[in-house]
């Protein structure tokens, strides 16, 4: 998540705010650098160990605690301190550990959406497949290098994801509580991610003219909705012993905001600024991504538009071109169609977490700036 957390515009909730409740952005910087020193700590202990197995062990462990330790805003792990605080949690130490055992679930998915995106760069450093390109394999043959960086990369994601397991074994939660969490991470952040990349990878290369929207939002409650926002959110309630009670509202929240935050992210990567999003603009078109702005302006266009759509979606594009497609977005009503489904989902999903009788109150007021914040964002 690419995102200048340290500002919101002025909020329309139903919970006034307080001087006494914290930002988000105050209770997200304070977790992350919670989660941050769980890492640091973690990391030392595993480099300890690493020690004693093998050197090149150790090389591959020092390469992912950089890679993790690097930066990021650890937001999955905060919406999982919010499920846990917002069901009456107390325990800080413990969730704080199944936090960073979530920020790492999350850097061995990216270390595989890097690996198939070709990217080189993460946080503002090299990607691991590009780590060991350069190191290991630098005097091989190009294609011998490129194929052994990518093996390393994925033999290096694996012991990532023993880690995950390895901070929520030793949390300190119940083992009936642990094992429910295992369902979340398998099931619900793991296989049902996958199945949401493929649906989209699928669909960045079909035909413009058989893109369908409600493919390509199905693919968006897997992917953003499910593993960013619902699972960690659950996550907490699962380790608070209240998931029954809370479910239902984070679910409807957490599936609404989510798909709120990719429809924004769309907009931002066709008419974003560079320098604030962190990537180039008109990505997603070269890519030949569906997003729901492309599919709806390609509905809504004239036939020439759609001809042109059809050539230049999934192409490296000029910025003449580029400047193009942002006039048939906007010209064909998509722009405003994408800005006020946003908005909608927004209102679910705030709808959601003001309808629970019961939990932190302080909680609720940071969910609703959070998902408020989703569609007010500049980058």
């Amino acid at each position: 998540m690419r995102s200048n957390m340290s500002v919101i515009s002025s909020t329309k909730s139903s919970i006034n705010p307080s001087t006494s409740v914290p930002h988000f952005s105050q209770e997200l910087s304070r977790v992350a650098n919670l989660v941050q020193q769980e890492l640091q700590t973690f990391f030392q202990e595993r480099l300890k160990y690493a020690k004693t197995l093998d050197s090149i062990h150790f090389n591959t462990v020092t390469a992912l605690q950089e890679m993790v330790l690097r930066g990021g805003k650890r937001i999955r792990p905060y919406l999982c301190w919010c499920g846990y605080k917002l069901a009456g949690g107390t325990e800080d130490k413990k969730i704080v550990r199944v936090g960073a055992a979530v920020e790492l679930l999350h850097n061995y998915l990216m270390n595989l959406d890097d690996m198939a995106d070709r990217d080189t760069v993460r946080h503002g450093g090299p990607t691991l497949e590009v780590v060991y390109a350069k190191s290991l394999f630098a005097h091989y043959p190009k294609d011998t290098r490129e194929h052994y960086a990518r093996t390393w990369s994925e033999i290096a994601g694996a012991i990532l994801n023993t880690y995950i397991y390895e901070l929520i074994r030793t949390s300190g939660f119940s083992s009936d509580q642990i094992v429910e969490s295992l369902e979340i991470i398998d099931t619900h952040m793991l296989e049902e991610t996958a199945v949401g990349w493929q649906i989209h990878m699928t669909q960045n290369h079909e035909p413009l003219s058989q893109a369908k929207e409600e493919r390509f939002e199905k693919g968006l409650r897997l992917v953003t909705a499910q593993y960013t926002f619902v699972s960690p959110l659950l996550l907490g309630a699962v380790f608070a012993g209240k998931r029954s009670v809370f479910e239902p509202a984070l679910t409807t929240y957490g599936t609404h905001v989510g798909a709120a935050f990719q429809i924004q992210d769309d907009i931002l990567g066709l008419f974003g600024k560079a320098e604030e999003t962190g990537k180039a603009v008109g990505n997603d078109v070269r890519e030949g991504k569906k997003t729901l702005l492309i599919q709806y302006a390609y509905r809504h266009c004239n036939a020439e538009d759609q001809k042109f759509l059809e050539k230049v979606v999934g192409s490296p594009i000029t910025a003449k071109e580029l400047e193009r497609v942002q006039t048939i977005v906007k010209k064909s009503g998509s722009l405003k169609y994408s800005q006020d489904k946003a908005k909608k989902h927004v209102e679910d999903g705030v709808a959601a977490v003001q309808s629970l009788q019961t939990g932190d109150a302080s909680i609720k007021q940071q969910l609703t700036e959070i998902a408020q914040f989703v569609i007010q964002r500049k980058a």
